[in-house]
C-alpha cells in the first residue's frame, strides 16, 4: 500500500504541497494544500489538513499489532493491512510535527498544534497545544483562549495563500491589540 513518493496523476490537483522524494505516503492517505513533508517520513492511512508542516523522520499512523490475539504476527490476520491500520489518524490544518516524532493510529492533532521533536503522540492533541515527550504531554498553548477563538473563527487555513496572508495580517493586528 506504500509508494515511493514521486509525482502522481492526483498531484496535479495539488501542486502547492511538497513531499520530499524519500518519504512514503500510503495511497489511502489524503494530504491538503500548502503542506510540507520532509525527508524519510512514513504516512499511513491518514488525513492531513492544509498548511501542515511535517519535519524529517516522522511516522504518522504506523500499523499497530493487536495485543489481544494469541499471536501479534500479522500472518495470522485475515486482512492484515486493514487490521494494522484500524483507527482514524488525522492531522488538522496548520499543525507542525517536529523531527523524529510518531503519531499513533487513532490520534487527532488539532488545528495549529505543535508536536515537539522526538515525541510519541498516543492521545489527541487540542487545538493550538504544544506537546512534547514520550508519551507526549501538553506543555503549553500557542495563544490564549480569546486569540484561539479569533483564529478559529477566521478559518484562514481554508483560504488560498494570498487571501490567507491578508487574513493573517488582520489577525496579527487584532491579536497585538489584545496583548
Amino acid at each position: 500500500m506504500f509508494f515511493k513518493r514521486k509525482r502522481r496523476k492526483e498531484d496535479n490537483n495539488n501542486p502547492t504541497t511538497k513531499i520530499l522524494p524519500s518519504s512514503r505516503v500510503s495511497k489511502d492517505s489524503i494530504i491538503g494544500k500548502y503542506c510540507y513533508v520532509g525527508e524519510r517520513c512514513d504516512i499511513t492511512k491518514a488525513e492531513i489538513g492544509n498548511y501542515v508542516s511535517i519535519a524529517n523522520n516522522v511516522s504518522i499512523g504506523p500499523g499497530e499489532h493487536s495485543l489481544t490475539k494469541i499471536s501479534t504476527n500479522s500472518l495470522f490476520y485475515e486482512a492484515p493491512y486493514l487490521n494494522l491500520t484500524h483507527g482514524h489518524c488525522k492531522i488538522q490544518s496548520d499543525a507542525w510535527i517536529g523531527v523524529d516524532s510518531i503519531i499513533r493510529r487513532g490520534v487527532i492533532v488539532g488545528i495549529g498544534a505543535v508536536v515537539g521533536a522526538n515525541s510519541f503522540v498516543n492521545s489527541d492533541v487540542p487545538d493550538f497545544a504544544i506537546v512534547a515527550g514520550s508519551p507526549a504531554r501538553v506543555i503549553g498553548y500557542r495563544f490564549n483562549e480569546a486569540c484561539q477563538q479569533m483564529i478559529l473563527e477566521s478559518k484562514w487555513w481554508n483560504m488560498d495563500l494570498d487571501e490567507a496572508k491578508k487574513t493573517m495580517t488582520a489577525l496579527s493586528d487584532a491579536i497585538s491589540k489584545l496583548s
